[in-house]
């Protein structure tokens, strides 16, 4: 049954694949599975990165801020 899924290949040096092979066994999983696990993470810390960037601009700017409880009501 074929998959739904995206699928992408990439390359990598011996240095990188005993790495992650080694990460594999340690957690029980597959290589790609073990792969996969670490891009999710890596795009979320990204994604942090950003956000937190974005904050520090926006508190850097002399603006009216409103209070949390105020703003959620």
């Amino acid at each position: 049954m074929p998959t739904e899924k995206k699928r992408i290949n990439i390359t990598v040096d011996d240095e990188m694949y005993q790495a992650l092979e080694s990460l594999s066994q340690k957690k029980q999983k597959s290589v790609s599975g073990t792969s996969l696990e670490l891009l999710k993470k890596a795009i979320e810390l990204e994604e942090d990165s950003y956000f937190s960037r974005k904050a520090d601009e926006r508190l850097a700017k002399n603006q009216k801020r409103i209070p949390h409880g105020k703003a959620w009501k």
